[in-house]
C-alpha cells in the first residue's frame, strides 16, 4: 500500500485553507485580500496566506487575507501593534489561527479596551 506523508495541523507559517474574518469599514476605498463588505462575514484565503486586521481606536477599518511573506505571520492569535510612524492610532495585527483576526488581544496599552466585531 502507498505510504501517505503525515498531515500537520499544527500552526506553521504559510497555512493552508485558513479562514479569516472578512471586513471592510465603508470608509476604506480599494480592495485589500479579501476583505468583504460592511457586513462582517468570514473568507477562504489562498495557500501560504494569513489573516490580518487593521483597527483605529475605536473600530475595525479592515480584515481579510494577507498575501504577504508569511513569516511575518508568526502568531496564532491577534496581537496589534502600530502601524505606521510611533504612536500611531492605526493598529495592525498579522496572525494564522482560524478567524484568529476577528478580534483585538493585547490592545490595552494603546487602546484602553481590546476592540471586536460589536
Amino acid at each position: 500500500s502507498k505510504k501517505h506523508p503525515p498531515v500537520c495541523v499544527c500552526p506553521l507559517p504559510g497555512p493552508h485553507n485558513l479562514t479569516c474574518v472578512s471586513y471592510k469599514h465603508p470608509s476604506v476605498r480599494g480592495a485589500l485580500g479579501g476583505a468583504g463588505g460592511a457586513a462582517a462575514g468570514a473568507v477562504r484565503c489562498p495557500p501560504g496566506q494569513c489573516c490580518v486586521g487593521i483597527w483605529n481606536r475605536s473600530q475595525a477599518l479592515v480584515q481579510g487575507c494577507w498575501g504577504g511573506r508569511g513569516d511575518a505571520c508568526s502568531s496564532a492569535t491577534c496581537a496589534p501593534s502600530p502601524a505606521g510612524h510611533p504612536g500611531s492610532s492605526v493598529l495592525l495585527c498579522l496572525c494564522h489561527g482560524h478567524l484568529c483576526n476577528g478580534n483585538a488581544s493585547g490592545t490595552a496599552t494603546a487602546t484602553g479596551t481590546a476592540v471586536g466585531l460589536g
